[in-house]
């Protein structure tokens, strides 16, 4: 096992990764179920979500926690930036057989992971939305980062290199909302790489009548910078809603007034 971690800590080191992803495939690197302490996942061994979870058994540990604060029996969860359903898993878990959860994810090469996940986990009570929040109903390009991080792919381009793209139908978080009848969201996590701003900013009147009362925002200052946004103006709107943020978690967790 040492000698495979570091195999596959290699494979996810070479630049760019679309030769990382190649190597993957030459090495006959195959998708696995492994077994955690909160739930089983098909994973990717050579890639971020799934070499954390071999050498680690834990992603994102904080993003754990803050489900485990803010999701209770019952509880609504939005996950804006599914990808293969990590926190969906453990979400449904949380809020059980009367919680509601919704995974939205664009890319239609993860929806077959996440139905596997799903399936593993025995959930219920999960929408898989395959679409991508932005500010605007529409259809827009979406940029595939190589499979070593799937994370990384997004509505702006977020590598020096050009990748593929699929055209995809964006969607506001109001809509989201009004379409699945959501009066209010316990917990929405939002990491979409650098389209925060246009999921926050672009849904004003969900976050001014307080029917997100939990924010996890995970914020991408490079790529905002990139497009003339700044996390400044997102905390600027939060906190003239009367949001906080938590003391816990780093910060990344508003809280609704």
């Amino acid at each position: 096992m040492r000698l495979r971690l570091w195999m596959l800590r290699a494979i996810l080191a070479v630049r760019p990764a679309s030769l990382g992803a190649l190597a993957k495939r030459l090495l006959g690197i195959r998708r696995t179920t492994i077994d955690t302490g909160h739930g089983r996942y098909w994973i990717d061994p050579a890639s971020n979500l799934g070499y954390a979870l071999l050498a680690n058994g834990d992603y994102e540990p904080k993003m754990r926690a803050a489900l485990r604060v803010y999701l209770k029996p019952g509880g609504v969860f939005v996950d804006l930036g599914a990808n293969e359903g990590y926190f969906t898993v453990q979400a449904a878990a949380l809020a059980g057989p009367a919680g509601r959860v919704f995974a939205v994810e664009p890319q239609t090469r993860l929806l077959p992971i996440i139905a596997e996940n799903l399936r593993l986990n025995g959930c219920t009570g999960v929408t898989v939305v395959p679409e991508a929040v932005s500010d605007r109903i529409g259809r827009a390009a979406l940029h595939l980062c190589p499979d070593v991080n799937s994370g990384g792919s997004g509505l702006a381009r977020t590598t020096r290199y050009r990748v593929p793209t699929e055209t995809v139908p964006t969607v506001t978080l109001a809509d989201i909302f009004a379409r699945f009848g959501i009066e209010s969201a316990d917990l929405t996590k939002i990491d979409i790489e650098g389209y925060e701003y246009e999921a926050v900013l672009g849904s004003p009147r969900i976050f001014e009548q307080g029917k997100v009362r939990a924010l996890a925002l995970e914020l991408h200052p490079l790529q905002l910078a990139a497009r003339g946004r700044s996390p400044d103006a997102i905390h600027a709107f939060l906190k003239s809603c009367g949001y906080r943020q938590s003391p816990d978690f780093g910060g990344a967790v508003w809280l609704a007034p």
